[in-house]
């Protein structure tokens, strides 16, 4: 896999989606996309690979166990 200086906007858009696509099949690729367009001009998330980047971003708004009081 190449690393992410070589990694061009278009490849990590698009492993981007795809990975989102594998974790939320229901929303529309046109969707996917355009999230992972925005993503992709945040340097928070352009420093990470394109799939840990999506599960990451899922993950935000889901509290973990150790956060949900009981």
């Amino acid at each position: 896999m190449p690393s992410q200086e070589t990694l061009s906007d278009h490849d990590w858009i698009v492993r981007f989606s795809a990975r989102l696509h594998a974790r939320w099949p229901t929303v529309l690729r046109v969707q996917r996309d355009e999230t992972a367009a925005e993503l992709a001009l945040q340097p928070h998330w352009r420093c990470l690979e394109p799939e840990d980047a999506a599960v990451c971003w899922l993950r935000q708004g889901i509290p973990d166990h150790e956060d949900v009081p009981f």
